[in-house]
């Protein structure tokens, strides 16, 4: 019998196999299955872990760079109104923004999950962008004057 893990790993890599084929599998990763993808400047990560006896859980990230730290995109991310859970984690100089989803809520298919999580993760970096450049225009202003 196949378990629920393997049959979303199936899922991911057939789909991903002939519409995103650039996604790296990490056959290191422990907790189930976690594929990366370089989209230059950031790296997206994908991750379908095994809960034991619940229902597999599907994270996606992107990795951020260091100067976000100085952005208001830690309360950005919890403000964002999402079906999906979303979390930061700052780990090694870089900042996670990560849309996670049991596969029991899972309303469409893994790379539709995959793809509203990142518009949604990037719906908020467009926010953080631009109140931070609202600053940074203001005090332009108020050297030029």
């Amino acid at each position: 019998m196949m378990k629920l893990l393997e049959f979303y790993k199936e899922l991911f890599e057939d789909a991903t196999g002939r519409f995103e084929p650039v996604w790296q599998a990490d056959p290191a990763y422990l907790h189930g299955c976690r594929w990366t993808k370089d989209n230059y400047p950031i790296q997206e990560q994908f991750r379908i872990t095994d809960m034991g006896d619940e229902p597999p859980v599907m994270m996606f990230s992107i990795v951020l760079p260091d100067m976000y730290s100085e952005t208001n995109v830690f309360d950005e991310v919890y403000r964002y109104p999402s079906h999906n859970d979303m979390s930061i984690v700052l780990m090694n100089q870089q900042i996670w923004v990560n849309a996670s989803l049991s596969t029991s809520k899972l309303e469409q298919s893994v790379l539709g999950f995959i793809h509203q999580a990142r518009s949604e993760i990037m719906n908020i970096f467009d926010c953080v962008i631009l109140k931070t450049d609202v600053v940074h225009a203001k005090e332009t202003e108020r050297h030029f004057r």
